[in-house]
């Protein structure tokens, strides 16, 4: 299921790198979802490309070209009329993880006002920080979770977002201690990660992908991707 398969590709999907979600293997895009979607192809039968690109380029991508799809892409109501959501595949909370030695200092979101906060350029938790009332000027705004990460590793940021799986394979990847950070206030709770499709994209296609979905759900496939991920080594 790539692009150097003769068969015409039915769906291109586009995503960035957020291990354990979405992220290269030497040349290869896995991770959970990827591994969710591209199982859902194979069972309805769709030839699925996959491209890995900056978050910003696959989210103008997708809006603008029909048969296309982001992820993974959390569902929060200033994205809502922008795509056709195919899921939930994953919950989502979010949490503010901020370095150890600062943990004392800070008791509210209020607070990071006086540190360095990462985000990634047009992600979910850029727009819940905004809304929750962080400033503009305490936010540093990064293109990749590779740069957020090699910063806040660094101590040239002293805060950044992340679900718990997420930041927690960030850790080992980036050789990131257990003891360096702390998971310190909740942002957002009760969402949740879906696929987002182009608006214009081929009716039956999301039906069928949104049954095959629904399909990994029901027969248990669906945790048991995410189990593979995130058990214990």
């Amino acid at each position: 299921m790539n692009s150097m398969n003769a068969t015409a590709v039915d769906l291109k999907a586009y995503t960035e790198e957020w291990p354990p979600y979405n992220f290269l293997n030497g040349k290869d895009v896995t991770g959970i979802s990827t591994d969710i979607l591209r199982t859902a192809c194979v069972t309805a039968n769709l030839q699925c490309e996959f491209q890995l690109v900056p978050w910003t380029r696959a989210y103008k991508t997708v809006q603008e070209t029909k048969n296309t799809l982001i992820y993974t892409i959390a569902r929060i109501p200033a994205r809502e009329g922008q795509f056709v959501w195919i899921g939930p595949i994953l919950p989502r909370t979010t949490w503010v993880y901020v370095r150890a030695e600062l943990a004392n200092e800070i008791h509210t979101l209020k607070d990071l006002e006086k540190f360095k906060v990462g985000a990634i350029r047009a992600e979910a938790s850029l727009t819940e920080l905004l809304e929750a009332g962080v400033s503009k000027s305490a936010i540093r705004i990064f293109n990749s979770n590779s740069d957020e990460m090699r910063m806040l590793k660094s101590g040239q940021i002293d805060a950044v977002v992340n679900t718990e799986i997420g930041m927690a394979m960030n850790q080992q990847q980036y050789d990131i201690p257990a003891g360096k950070l702390i998971k310190l206030i909740k942002l957002y709770d009760g969402g949740s990660l879906y696929f987002g499709m182009n608006l214009g994209s081929d009716p039956t296609l999301i039906e069928k992908l949104q049954s095959s979905v629904d399909k990994l759900r029901r027969e248990g496939k669906m945790n048991a991707i995410v189990q593979r991920y995130t058990k214990p080594q």
